[in-house]
């Protein structure tokens, strides 16, 4: 693997949530994905009990039903899933039934848009899949309205051990001026591990991470943007220890 972007959170099997609709969908999201230098995928479904029935089991065949197609784009895919907060989260880990990112050592956690769960629980679940070798990625928590409304939440959550990704749209301001600040106050205080597509199409919301990339080097300098785009997905790809973060 080269110095190619590598995307962590993409929504890009075919018909399996609410990101690409069919295979048509996905190759094109491929295809846009390697021309804006995205060498490595992680196939992120949802995972969220009565909405997105998904397991392991059904990403994998989706996977392996794409019949070559990102290998032909140029783009090596990997088995993940964007999992919804539960108190049965990690029974459902320990059981297999849940997928980790490349089937290592971390996993996407969705948490709740507006009202989250007691900070305590989620830190106890936190601190529950870390005992297992697992470290949770937060995933998008500056479109979170809790968090938006209090910044502190975040640090508390990867002071208990989790890590953050947010997304490539919030930097650029697809999502807002609010949430756009708020990425920039994250990555300013040291609170932004990875960035990644969070892709659901190929419109208006497609693969691509150059132009949040252009615009980290900007702010913050390209040494933090290799980290972010680069160097820490890879790191979570291959399920090993971030480089530089306490208690990891």
């Amino acid at each position: 693997m080269g110095e190619g972007f590598v995307d962590i959170h993409c929504h890009i099997l075919p018909g399996l949530d609410d990101g690409a609709r069919d295979t048509s969908q996905t190759l094109e999201m491929l295809r846009i994905a390697r021309h804006d230098g995205i060498e490595a995928i992680v196939a992120t479904p949802h995972i969220k009990s009565g909405v997105f029935e998904n397991s392991r089991q059904t990403i994998v065949q989706a996977i392996a039903g794409l019949n070559g197609g990102a290998e032909e784009n140029g783009v090596a895919l990997y088995p993940g899933a964007d999992i919804y907060i539960s108190r049965s989260l990690i029974d459902d880990v320990r059981m297999g039934g849940l997928p980790l990112i490349n089937d290592k050592n971390y996993l996407l956690l969705e948490l709740p848009d507006y009202v989250l769960p007691p900070l305590a629980e989620i830190g106890k679940m936190i601190s529950g899949l870390r005992m297992d070798g697992i470290t949770p990625v937060i995933t998008h928590p500056e479109r979170n309205l809790a968090i938006l409304q209090d910044i502190s939440i975040l640090r508390k959550l990867i002071n208990a051990g989790a890590v953050c990704q947010i997304t490539a749209g919030s930097i650029t301001g697809k999502f807002g001026a609010a949430v756009r600040k708020a990425s920039f106050r994250m990555m300013k205080k040291g609170m932004v591990h990875a960035v990644a597509s969070d892709a659901h199409d190929t419109r208006r919301r497609p693969p691509v991470l150059s132009d949040a990339h252009a615009e980290v080097v900007s702010k913050f300098g390209s040494s933090l943007a290799r980290d972010l785009f680069i160097l820490n997905p890879r790191s979570i790809l291959n399920g090993v220890p971030l480089a530089g973060l306490s208690g990891f």
